[in-house]
């Protein structure tokens, strides 16, 4: 008979929705999301002394652990996929935000990782785990992310976020070519615009000012012209402006939604030194480490929907000393767990995600400025080139 906690209990029904193929994997899983939880630390050792069952041995538990993260039958983007989908299905605001960015572990294996921009913060998508000496990978590593995403959301419509190393030809064509997706990526001065004319190309130099907004429309980006829109937007006491690279005519959302690319490093700090020390693990098998994502993904997909319940039925304050709302939804929802395994409060029984939009944002004070829409203060220019590109 399955031995098992009250947060063991909570942690089975909220998993339980997903197309398991044997019922002792989703058992292991709920351990491992628990252990997790309940330690802090993505370390299997740790993990060991919060599972109840018949094993008498710390050993026999991490053989178990060790089972499950190394069995090629597991699919753990499938499986998450339908936990996401049910998380997702009352979120219809449109677009959706996803960040797509890259972590290192140990200078030996690279993290790619799309995540949804949710509430000052990101929520893994899908991920990747490659053996590969440096955070800059080309378009085919991660083509199959994107592809696992566009099948994720096939109707919905989606703005893509990435950094200066992901400013690929490949990427651009492809979102060109994506019913419902959109780009804004940054990219270097180097990366070459061009004006159309009536006998071929003409090099365009931007007109970079410090304190100042432009914004051009119908260039052309790198040695291949290809079409796009550029925002660039150079913010007061900034060492450099932001290009950013566009697929639509570009405004002020253009820079404001960019900037929210940087939830996704937030949550790769989360996910190591301000939450499950990601680090610590002693795993060093790429398939493994694919499947350890999946824990962390799934508790971090718990914790933020706990978040979430607690803040909209008003009982913030309860965990979050801040007068405003100074924690996480995720450092929400994890200080309520622990909350209820220590007072017997409940916890949620089911994944859902609210709306998109914050009723609450994050700051440490009433007199926290608000920087996100530092744009809207500055003089703009528009230069509009009426001679299109190809399609």
């Amino acid at each position: 008979m399955q031995q098992s906690t009250p947060l063991y209990d909570s942690i089975l029904k909220l998993l339980h929705h997903a197309p398991w193929r044997d019922r002792r994997h989703l058992y292991t899983v709920a351990w491992m999301v628990l252990g997790l939880l309940s330690s802090g630390w993505i370390s299997l050792s740790k993990w060991s002394p919060y599972v109840v069952s018949r094993a008498e041995l710390a050993q026999s538990v991490e053989r178990r652990f060790k089972r499950w993260l190394t069995n090629g039958r597991i699919d753990v983007l499938r499986l998450y996929a339908a936990l996401l989908r049910e998380a997702l299905k009352d979120v219809t605001e449109e677009p959706l935000l996803v960040a797509l960015d890259t972590s290192m572990l140990w200078d030996t294996f690279c993290v790619i990782q799309l995540a949804l921009v949710y509430r000052g913060r990101s929520i893994p998508l899908v991920w990747k785990v490659m053996k590969h000496p440096s955070a800059s990978v080309a378009f085919k590593d991660y083509r199959g992310v994107l592809g696992f995403a566009a099948r994720l959301f096939p109707e919905r419509e989606i703005i893509l976020l990435a950094d200066r190393g992901f400013l690929h030809g490949e990427l651009l064509n492809w979102i060109r070519k994506t019913a419902g997706w959109h780009a804004r990526i940054r990219c270097k001065r180097s990366v070459g615009f061009y004006q159309k004319t009536g006998s071929g190309y003409r090099k365009l130099a931007l007109r970079l000012l410090a304190g100042e907004v432009c914004y051009y429309h119908h260039v052309g980006v790198t040695g291949a012209h290809i079409p796009a829109h550029l925002a660039v937007g150079w913010e007061k006491g900034a060492k450099e402006p932001w290009i950013i690279v566009s697929d639509q005519p570009t405004n002020g959302d253009t820079l404001y939604e960019y900037g929210r690319r940087f939830n996704i490093e937030e949550g790769f700090l989360d996910h190591k030194s301000n939450g499950f020390q990601w680090e610590s693990s002693q795993l060093r098998e790429t398939e493994a480490l694919q499947r350890l994502c999946f824990i962390m993904a799934v508790a971090t997909l718990v914790l933020v929907c706990q978040g979430g319940a607690v803040v909209a039925s008003g009982k913030r304050r309860r965990v979050d000393p801040h007068w405003f709302r100074g924690y996480s939804y995720a450092r929400i929802g994890w200080d309520w767990i622990r909350r209820a395994c220590a007072r017997g409060d409940a916890i949620i029984d089911s994944l859902v995600l609210h709306a998109l939009h914050d009723p609450e944002p994050a700051r440490a004070s009433k007199r926290q400025p608000d920087r996100s829409r530092w744009m809207d203060d500055l003089p703009c220019r528009i230069f509009l080139f009426t001679m299109q590109l190809r399609s």
